[in-house]
């Protein structure tokens, strides 16, 4: 039988949640790993995705994160950047494609609160994500540089 584990010196890194708004926009799904762990300041890397409906298109979203995480467990302040990805159907898109699918690229500062106890469990957390560019393919809709303020919560487990 293995003997249990000694959360002190191999603490949960791993998160699996569910972010609703942030990002992403309504939700995305997400997993979260941290690479560099210091009892007061640690290092995570976050990727997560969504898709949605849009009449009879299913629109995509893609997330990609890095994030500084401060102070001791298991109250946290979250501070990184991030990119997104929206692939996004528009109707109105001049470019030349038959789908009229577009790219959008948003740059992202997330500025927030994160629980993640050093042991499995409970997982949390909320913050702004200001959105500080923003392109699209299509121009009307979106125009080349936009900001924008987003806020997002997330519930889900650490392991």
């Amino acid at each position: 039988m293995d003997d249990p584990r000694d959360y002190t010196k191999d603490p949960a890194r791993s998160a699996n949640f569910i972010e609703l708004g942030g990002n992403a926009g309504l939700y995305s799904l997400n997993w979260d790993y941290i690479f560099y762990y210091k009892e007061k300041f640690k290092i995570s890397g976050r990727i997560g995705a969504n898709v949605f409906p849009k009449g009879i298109y299913l629109e995509q979203a893609y997330v990609i994160e890095n994030n500084y995480i401060l102070l001791k467990n298991p109250h946290h302040i979250e501070l990184g950047p991030g990119l997104t990805l929206q692939v996004k159907h528009n109707p109105t898109c001049l470019a030349d494609s038959i789908y009229q699918w577009e790219n959008i690229w948003f740059g992202m500062f997330r500025i927030g609160y994160r629980y993640q106890p050093q042991e499995d469990g409970f997982f949390f957390r909320a913050g702004i994500t200001p959105i500080f560019y923003r392109n699209s393919d299509c121009g009307p809709e979106f125009p080349v540089t936009r900001q924008w303020f987003w806020a997002g919560v997330a519930f889900g487990i650490t392991f």
